[in-house]
C-alpha cells in the first residue's frame, strides 16, 4: 500500500507542475499580445524553459529514486498515451498512433529548424526565433496532453481554457466601455474596404482578424458543448462529469450541491440546476459580441463553414444548437449595432449598463429556450425552433446590412493576398524541399514581390511553413493536422468546429505567426482526451478506474470452494478449501493468523507478507520463514549443503536496468540538456534586446556605442543592432562589423545598403556600385535607395573629375545614368499596372528628374 501511495504522490506532484506550466503558457499568451512579437517573448521563453527543465529533472530524479527503491512504473508517467512498460509489446491503438504523431511532429519541426541553423539559413535571427517558438510548442503539447490523462491535470486544462477565453473577450469589451486601458485594443482605418465603420475590435492581440478567429474558436467550443448537453436525453447528476469541460466542471459541482438529502434533483424535469445551466451558457454572449465587433469576414466565414460541416455530420445537434445560440447571437448583434454607430467610443457607465443588460437578457432567454426545446414536444417544440430560427435570422440581417458593402463589393485585400501567394510560390520554388529557414518571407519578400505592396506576412500559414521548411515541413504539419482531426472526431466530435476554424482561417491569414493559435491547436486534443478519460471514469461499467476500492462483499468459486472478496485489499473474512484443509483469509495482506496443512506439516501464516514466524518441513529439513519477502535469515538444505537466503528478493545481487529504462533516462537527460540550452539561448536574446532598447533611448553617443556593443555581444545575430552600431563607428570598424553581420543574414537588403554608403563615403566607386546593386536587387521598389544611389554616383563622378581623374569620373557618371535608366523603366512599368497595389508609392520623383538633368549636363561637359 505504501508503494501505491508513493506512486500516486509522485504522479500528482508532476501533474500539478505540468498544470502550473499550462497556466503559465495561457497567461503569457494572453498578456504578450498572442505571442506574436518574438522580441518581447524572450524573457517569458527563458522562464518557460527553466521551468520545463526543472520539471523534467524532478521527473527523472523522482522516478529514478522510486525504481531504485523497488517501485514499478509510475501510472500515467510512462507515456501520455497510457501505455505502461508492461504493455509496450501490445498492439498500439489508433488513439495512441494519433497521439504519438501529434507529439512527434513538433519535435520534427524543431529539429528541422536546428538543422537549418547549423547549415546557414537566410536569416540566422529568424531561424533562432522559430527554434525558440517550436521549443515552446513542443513542450506545451507534451505537458497539456499529460495533464489531460491525469485526474488532477485535466481539471486545470479545462478551467484554464475557459479562463483564457473569458479573459480575452472581457478585456476587449471592457476596453471598449472605457473600463480597461488598452491602447491598441481598437483598430482604426479610413478605408471602407478594411472596415465598414472605420473601427474594429482587436483586443489584446491588436489585430482584428486574428482576434476574431480566436473568438470564433472559443465560441464554437462552448456553443457545441451546450448543444451536445441539451441535445442528449435527460441524465442524472452523476453522469454530468462525463460531459463537463471548461466551465462545465463547475456546473457539475453546482448540480451536485443542488441535490437534496435523498439524492433527488432540486429541479426535476430540468437539465440540472439553474446555476449550473447559467454557468454553462455564460460565455456565449461575450464570445459572440467580440467576434462581431472584430468585423473579421474571414473569421465569420470559417466559423459558418465549420458549423455547417459538423452539423451535416451530426444532424441531431441542429435543433439544440439553434436554441442555445439564438439569444446570445441576437443580443450580440444588437450590441454590435449600437457600438458601431458610436465608433466603439462610449461612456463607461452607459456602456457597462448596455453590456450587462444584454448579457443578462441573453442568459435568461437562452436558458428558457434550451429547456423548452428539450422538454417540449410536437407543436410546442416546433414553435421553440421557429423562435430560435427567427433570432438567428434577425441577428444575421442586422449584421449583414451593416457590412454589406464589405461583403458584396470588390476587396483590395483579397486581390493583395493573391499577389502574396503568387510571389510566395515563386520564392518557394527556389528551395522546394527543405525551405530557407525561419522567417523567410519576412526577410525576403522585398526581393520576391512583383508589385510595391507592404506585407511582411504572407497571410497563409501553410505557405509560410513551405517557405521556411519546404515540402518536408509542410507534410509533417499536414500529417499532424490529420492526426489531430481524427483524434477529435473519435474522442469528442463537438471540438471539430473550433479545430476547423484554426485550420481554415490559417489559409487566408497569418494566424500561425501568433503563438496563441498553436497553443489552442494543441489544447483542443487535450480537451478531447480529458473528456474521454472523464467519460470512462464516470461510467459504471469501468469500476477499475476508481482509486479507492471500498467494497467488502465476497464471491465463491464452486470449483475450489474458495470465497474471494470483491476487494481483496480490505475484506477480512476467510474460507476453507476441503481438498487441502487450508484456511485462507479473504484478505491475505492484512490478516495475521495461521493455518496448518496436515499433509505437509507446514504452518502457513494467513498473511505471508507481514508475519515473520517460520515453519519447518521435516522431509527436506528446510526452515521457511512465514514472510519470505521480509525475513532475512537463511536455511541450509542437508542434501545439497547449499545455504539459501530466506528472502532472495532483498539479498545481494542488484537487478540490472532494462534497456527501456536506460533509453528513457537517456532521452530524459537529453531533453533536460536541450531545454537548458534553449533557456540559455533565449536569455542571451533577452539580454541583447534589453541593451538595444536602452541604447535607442540613450542620447549620449558614447553610452549608446557601449550599450550597442553589449547588445551585439549577447546576440550577434541581430542585423538591426549591427546597423545601428555601424553608424556610430569609424570606416574600417563599420565595414568589418557589417561584413560580420552579413554572415548571419547574407541577403539582408539593409546591411548591403549600409555597406554601399560606407564605400560611397570612402570614394570607392567599384565597391559602392556593387553593394548598391546588391541592395537594389533585394529591395527594388525603394524610391529613396534609387535616388541616393544615383546621387552618390553623381557626386563621386564630380569629385573624381575635379581631382583630374577623368577615367574614373566618367565611369561614375555612366553608372549613374545606367541606374537612372533602370529606375525610370521600372517606374514606368509600375505606372502602367495601375496604382491599386502601389502601397509604397513607387514612382519617378522630382529629385530623380533633377539628377537626370545634372547627369546630362556633366556628360555633355566632359
Amino acid at each position: 500500500m505504501w508503494r501505491f501511495k508513493k506512486d500516486r504522490s509522485l504522479e500528482s506532484s508532476i501533474a500539478y507542475m505540468c498544470g502550473a506550466l499550462v497556466i503559465t503558457a495561457g497567461v503569457g499568451a494572453c498578456l504578450l499580445r498572442g505571442l506574436f512579437f518574438t522580441e518581447e517573448m524572450y524573457p517569458f521563453l527563458t522562464l518557460w524553459f527553466v521551468l520545463c527543465c526543472t520539471c523534467s529533472l524532478y521527473y527523472l530524479i523522482g522516478v529514478g529514486a522510486w525504481r531504485k527503491s523497488g517501485g514499478g512504473a509510475v501510472s500515467g508517467i510512462t507515456g501520455v498515451n497510457g501505455v505502461s512498460e508492461g504493455s509496450e509489446g501490445s498492439e498500439v491503438s489508433g488513439e495512441n498512433k494519433a497521439l504519438r504523431i501529434l507529439l512527434s511532429v513538433p519535435l520534427i519541426i524543431l529539429s528541422l529548424y536546428v538543422i537549418h541553423w547549423l547549415r546557414g539559413p537566410l536569416s540566422s535571427q529568424g531561424t533562432m526565433n522559430e527554434t525558440l517558438r517550436w521549443g515552446l510548442y513542443a513542450s506545451f503539447a507534451l505537458l497539456v496532453c499529460f495533464c489531460a490523462v491525469n485526474r488532477v491535470g485535466r481539471r486545470i486544462v479545462n478551467v484554464t481554457w475557459s479562463m483564457a477565453g473569458m479573459f480575452l473577450s472581457m478585456s476587449a469589451l471592457l476596453a471598449v466601455c472605457g473600463v480597461v486601458k488598452l491602447p491598441f485594443a481598437v483598430a482604426y482605418s479610413n478605408s471602407s474596404e478594411v472596415s465598414a465603420t472605420g473601427v474594429r475590435l482587436a483586443g489584446l492581440m491588436e489585430y482584428p482578424n486574428a482576434f476574431g478567429a480566436v473568438m470564433a474558436v472559443f465560441l464554437l467550443e462552448r456553443l457545441f458543448a451546450v448543444a451536445v448537453y441539451y441535445g442528449e436525453p435527460k441524465k442524472s447528476v452523476n453522469m454530468l462529469g462525463a460531459r463537463s469541460v471548461g466551465l462545465g466542471m463547475e456546473c457539475a459541482e453546482a448540480e451536485r450541491r443542488s441535490k437534496g438529502a435523498g439524492g433527488v434533483e432540486a429541479e426535476q424535469g430540468k437539465a440540472g440546476s439553474t446555476t449550473a445551466a447559467l454557468l454553462r451558457l455564460l460565455p456565449l454572449f461575450p464570445y459572440t459580441a467580440a467576434l462581431l465587433l472584430s468585423e473579421s469576414r474571414g473569421a465569420w466565414l470559417t466559423a459558418a463553414c465549420a458549423c455547417t460541416a459538423v452539423l451535416l455530420w451530426k444532424r441531431q445537434l441542429i435543433a439544440p444548437l439553434l436554441a442555445a445560440g439564438a439569444a446570445p447571437v441576437a443580443a450580440a448583434a444588437l450590441l454590435y449595432r449600437q457600438l458601431a454607430r458610436a465608433g466603439l467610443a462610449v461612456e463607461p457607465v452607459p456602456g457597462l449598463l448596455l453590456l450587462a443588460g444584454l448579457w443578462v437578457g441573453a442568459l435568461l432567454a437562452g436558458l428558457w429556450l434550451c429547456r423548452r426545446q428539450r422538454s417540449a414536444a410536437g407543436t410546442a417544440r416546433a414553435a421553440m425552433l421557429a423562435l430560435a430560427v427567427a433570432g438567428w435570422t434577425a441577428a444575421g440581417i442586422a449584421v449583414l446590412l451593416h457590412v454589406r458593402e464589405r461583403i458584396t463589393g470588390p476587396s483590395s485585400t483579397v486581390s493583395a493576398r493573391g499577389l502574396f501567394y503568387r510571389d510566395a510560390w515563386r520564392l518557394a520554388a527556389e528551395a522546394p524541399w527543405q525551405g530557407r529557414g525561419g522567417e523567410t518571407w519576412r526577410h525576403a519578400y522585398l526581393a520576391a514581390q512583383s508589385r510595391p505592396y507592404v506585407g511582411s506576412q504572407v497571410h497563409n500559414g501553410y505557405l509560410d511553413i513551405l517557405l521556411n521548411l519546404g515540402f518536408v515541413g509542410l507534410a509533417a504539419i499536414l500529417l499532424m493536422l490529420l492526426a489531430t482531426g481524427w483524434l477529435l472526431a473519435t474522442k469528442s466530435p463537438r471540438l471539430l468546429p473550433p479545430f476547423l476554424v484554426i485550420v481554415l482561417h490559417s489559409v487566408v491569414d497569418f494566424d500561425w505567426s501568433y503563438g496563441l493559435f498553436w497553443l489552442l491547436l494543441f489544447w483542443l486534443p487535450a480537451l478531447a482526451l480529458a473528456e474521454d478519460k472523464q467519460k470512462h471514469q464516470s461510467a459504471p461499467t469501468h469500476p477499475q478506474s476508481e482509486t479507492k476500492l471500498p467494497i467488502q462483499s465476497t464471491s465463491t468459486n464452486p470449483l475450489t470452494n474458495v470465497s474471494t472478496p470483491a476487494n481483496p485489499l480490505i475484506a477480512q473474512s476467510s474460507s476453507t478449501n476441503p481438498l487441502t484443509n487450508v484456511s485462507t483469509l479473504a484478505n491475505p495482506l492484512i490478516a495475521q493468523s495461521s493455518s496448518t496443512n496436515p499433509l505437509t506439516n507446514v504452518s502457513a501464516p494467513a498473511n505471508p507478507l507481514i508475519v515473520q514466524s517460520s515453519s519447518t518441513n521435516p522431509l527436506t529439513n528446510v526452515t521457511t520463514p512465514a514472510n519470505p519477502l521480509i525475513a532475512q535469515s537463511s536455511s541450509t538444505n542437508p542434501l545439497t549443503n547449499v545455504t539459501t537466503p530466506t528472502n532472495p528478493l532483498i539479498a545481494y545481487p542488484t537487478p540490472k536496468k532494462s534497456p527501456q529504462i536506460r533509453l528513457r533516462q537517456l532521452i530524459g537527460t537529453a531533453a533536460c540538456c536541450f531545454l537548458l540550452l534553449l533557456g540559455v539561448l533565449s536569455f542571451h536574446a533577452a539580454q541583447g534586446e534589453k541593451f538595444y532598447r536602452q541604447a535607442i533611448m540613450s542620447v549620449d553617443p558614447s553610452v549608446k556605442v557601449e550599450l550597442l556593443q553589449q547588445s551585439l555581444g549577447w546576440n550577434p545575430r541581430s542585423p538591426r543592432t549591427a546597423i545601428a552600431l555601424s553608424r556610430l563607428l569609424s570606416g574600417e570598424q563599420s565595414v568589418s562589423l557589417l561584413r560580420q553581420s552579413l554572415l548571419y543574414s547574407p541577403e539582408n537588403a539593409s546591411l548591403s545598403w549600409e555597406l554601399a554608403e560606407r564605400w560611397i563615403s570612402s570614394g570607392r566607386p567599384g565597391a559602392s556600385l556593387y553593394w548598391m546593386r546588391q541592395s537594389l536587387r533585394l529591395d527594388k521598389y525603394n524610391n529613396a535607395k534609387w535616388v541616393k544611389a544615383i546621387e552618390g554616383m553623381l557626386l563621386m563622378g564630380q569629385k573624381k573629375l575635379a581631382e583630374g581623374n577623368r577615367k574614373e569620373g566618367l565611369v561614375c557618371v555612366a553608372s549613374g545614368n545606367e541606374l537612372l535608366l533602370e529606375y525610370r523603366r521600372l517606374a514606368e512599368e509600375e505606372a502602367n499596372k495601375g496604382g491599386q497595389h502601389n502601397d509604397r508609392e513607387f514612382q519617378m520623383t522630382e529629385q530623380a528628374d533633377d539628377l537626370s538633368r545634372r547627369l546630362s549636363m556633366l556628360a555633355l561637359r566632359f
